[in-house]
């Protein structure tokens, strides 16, 4: 099989992940410790979801209101909607240009006396395109405002620097470009920011009282914690810190645009016809396909079935993404690329994209 659904989950793991989780079990299946942890701001999750979630839930009360995009995956469009009905919270989207880009200014003009947070993700599931986040966090910065990034998409694949950027609280997945596995994902959670619980049970320290710690992270972490999930997301760490992963998914890219400038019946949603430039702190290898004359899921379906090529169709739970690049009803044939593909696979898929044209 062809993966290039990197955006939905990496596949292969490094082998040093599978062999971490093995010896995990053969010789360290037990409940992880905190002892001598100085990391406690850094609560681990079983996905960015529940960490979005946890952030969302933990800092917004009645009446507060709300700034994101349009960009926003349903991982931060549904709670904000829940916490609309049940907590009285609004919220206002910044759109994004034809490029996907939302212009911090946007974001500026939608901030009013009762904007406690601003959240954005880091690269659109949909585009890849990597928004301006520092710009954000200095206008958040400006107003006093808080700033959750959604970093589903960039941890592992570019530079992430959550001081830098002026981020409060940053959501993070394991299982994509840190190549580790399902089940992992955390928050980032600055020490100036306190972030009310969702909910609570055991932790395995203050067991003697009734009421749940409140120092970090057992604050915001209850029940035991995915041990072998966590050792391989550790392994997976290890091995992003070794790769030039930047560069090698910065290569497949131009290869893949390089072959696309020869099928002018494949769009790229968000890039010029013909476009081959590429800079990696400005997109994601995340590119959403329109093929002239073939629905998005029978695409997929095709590639799949004659070219074992897996990619993911439809909406990616980003609607409002689709609907402002004009592809609200079917979606997009979305291609993703890792730092395990090869150009070898790149170039069987653009033989796939172009027996569509016959």
């Amino acid at each position: 099989m062809i993966y290039c659904d990197n955006a939905a989950t990496s596949f292969p793991k490094p082998a040093v992940v599978t062999a971490a989780l093995v010896k995990h079990l053969a010789t360290e299946a037990v409940n992880p410790g905190r002892s001598g942890f100085d990391l406690q701001r850094v609560v681990f999750t079983g996905n960015a979801t529940a960490a979005l979630n946890i952030a969302l839930q933990g800092v917004l009360r009645p009446g507060d209101h709300v700034v994101g995009t349009v960009l926003e995956h349903n991982s931060v469009l549904r709670p904000l909607q829940h916490l609309q009905q049940q907590r009285g919270i609004t919220f206002h989207l910044a759109p994004c240009d034809k490029q996907g880009y939302v212009a911090p200014e946007a974001i500026a003009r939608r901030i009013n006396e009762r904007t406690r947070l601003v959240v954005m993700t880091h690269a659109s599931n949909v585009l890849g395109t990597v928004q301006d986040v520092a710009a954000v966090g200095e206008i958040c910065r400006q107003r006093g405002l808080l700033l959750l990034v959604d970093a589903a998409q960039t941890a592992g694949v570019i530079p992430v620097d959550m001081a830098a950027i002026g981020a409060h609280l940053l959501a993070f997945t394991g299982h994509k470009g840190l190549m580790g596995p399902t089940g992992t994902g955390g928050l980032l959670v600055a020490p100036e920011v306190d972030v009310r619980p969702s909910f609570w049970g055991g932790t395995g320290v203050r067991s003697a009282q009734r009421t749940h710690p409140e120092e970090y992270p057992y604050r915001l972490e209850a029940g035991t914690l995915g041990a072998l999930p966590l050792a391989g997301l550790r392994a997976g760490l290890r091995w992003v810190r070794e790769q030039p992963v930047e560069e090698t998914e910065a290569r497949l890219a131009r290869h893949f645009l390089a072959g696309l400038r020869e099928l002018p019946h494949v769009r790229v949603l968000s890039l010029e016809p013909g476009q081959t430039a590429w800079d990696a702190r400005r997109r994601v290898p995340v590119f959403s396909l329109l093929i002239a004359g073939m629905a998005p899921d029978k695409a997929g379906m095709f590639l799949d079935a004659e070219w074992d090529i897996a990619v993911r169709t439809g909406l990616q739970c980003a609607p409002l993404a689709h609907q402002a690049m004009g592809t609200g009803q079917g979606g997009t044939v979305r291609v993703s690329f890792g730092p395990l593909n090869t150009t070898a696979e790149i170039d069987t898929l653009l033989k796939a994209l172009t027996s569509f044209s016959k």
